[in-house]
């Protein structure tokens, strides 16, 4: 049996493992009764390189591949079924999960539900929280002010 406090570490350590220098990120695919199927961070294409400079900043969450699609490929690669799992994002600063912002990539929001994920959990300042794919993809939809079609 897996916690949420156990799935957060392990998204913590491949947070770690990103080479991104704004803002290193690491997800896990998990169940409560099955443990982990899969992990991710983000990084840029194989072949690219983060250098750093603003320009890569600026860029980057456009440029790289995401820790949540990172996770879902792998996963197909391997051919691990994820349909009704959870994932878990995490920020990580000095090898430490810290607190996210609200639901705000839709680029990952859209994908999460395409993927046939159940719910997606962050790491909040009062703990961590679970949010069905549909709610974390409807509240992305709103913080980035766009239209909900609800």
């Amino acid at each position: 049996m897996m916690t949420p406090e156990e799935a957060l570490k392990h998204a913590t350590a491949a947070g770690w493992l990103s080479p991104c220098a704004k803002s290193k990120r690491g997800v896990v695919i998990w169940t409560r009764q099955g443990g982990l199927y899969a992990d991710g961070w983000n990084h840029p294409p194989e072949g690219f390189q983060c250098h750093g400079d603003d320009a890569c900043r600026a860029a980057c969450g456009k440029v790289s591949i995401h820790a949540e699609m990172d996770a879902i490929l792998k996963a197909g690669r391997r051919g691990i079924g994820i349909m009704g799992k959870d994932m878990l994002h995490v920020k990580v600063v000095d090898g430490k999960a810290v607190p996210s912002g609200p639901p705000s990539c839709v680029y990952c929001s859209k994908h999460l539900i395409l993927a046939g994920l159940a719910g997606m959990w962050l790491l909040h300042e009062d703990g961590l929280r679970r949010y069905t794919v549909e709610d974390f993809h409807r509240l992305t939809l709103e913080h980035l002010g766009l239209p909900t079609g609800g």
